[in-house]
């Protein structure tokens, strides 16, 4: 199996079938609403995607695409079988749309992009440091770079913590290894990352606040309006929210 075709293996991962699927929609939608969002108030001409994952982010940056906002939008991926799915569900394709199979450290591109979104990725991959410095020749002057992770210091996690129930906080679970995650980050380690890599931070927020594991807080039926103001909630308290949302652009 070639080093591109093994990052299929966690396909399944993304499927309904997974346990934390809903809620990793959920929160990769609200990621994207937000990227959908600062497209809608931007002169953006040219948008990069790492990843199409769930593909809740791509088809919200998609739904503006052709609209007169912006004019190409390139999503990379490094697994053949998800681009190949995700291509057939929007076929055919929308003028302006690329997609590229390549790793996101080897993707090059002779022009540059005025919004660069890399939500949960960084988690995934190798060298988080290198991917960043690597988008850094990609953005163009005044560009905006997304970016989303996983927390280790989520609510759920620092009340397991205290527990006893949970010694090492980013210690990853099975399923963050069936998700591929190779760290977790909490928003001091994430700032100081992207600090070193050569940017400022612009907006730092939080997706989800979740107080307690997914088993346990499925088996209290909460109402959909329940799950929304968990999200709303979560903005201003990026510390222990679920998910770190950062917005920022080269020193």
């Amino acid at each position: 199996m070639t080093a591109i075709a093994s990052l299929d293996s966690h396909k399944s991962s993304y499927t309904a079938d997974f346990q934390f699927y809903e809620e990793n929609r959920m929160v990769h939608a609200a990621y994207g609403a937000k990227i959908a969002e600062h497209i809608d108030a931007s002169s953006a001409g040219a948008v990069l995607s790492l990843g199409i994952g769930h593909t809740e982010v791509a088809r919200a940056i998609l739904s503006r695409l052709g609209t007169g906002r912006f004019s190409r939008y390139v999503v990379v991926d490094a697994a053949p079988q998800i681009i190949e799915d995700f291509r057939a569900s929007i076929t055919p394709l929308p003028v302006g749309l690329e997609l590229v199979e390549a790793y996101f450290e080897d993707y090059d591109s002779a022009s540059r992009f005025d919004l660069i979104e890399a939500g949960f990725i960084l988690e995934h991959v190798d060298d988080p440091g290198l991917v960043l410095r690597r988008l850094q020749q990609l953005l163009a002057p005044d560009g905006r770079i997304f970016i989303a992770v996983p927390n280790a210091r989520s609510l759920h996690r620092l009340i397991g913590h205290l527990s006893g129930f949970l010694p090492d906080m980013h210690k990853l679970s099975p399923a963050d290894l069936a998700l591929g995650h190779k760290r977790y980050f909490d928003l001091a380690s994430l700032r100081s990352l992207v600090q070193d890599c050569g940017y400022r931070v612009i907006k730092a927020e939080g997706m989800l606040l979740k107080p307690f594991t997914t088993t346990q807080l499925n088996a209290l039926n909460l109402a959909p309006a329940v799950w929304q103001a968990l999200l709303q909630v979560s903005a201003d308290y990026p510390e222990i929210s679920n998910s770190i949302y950062l917005e920022v652009a080269a020193s």
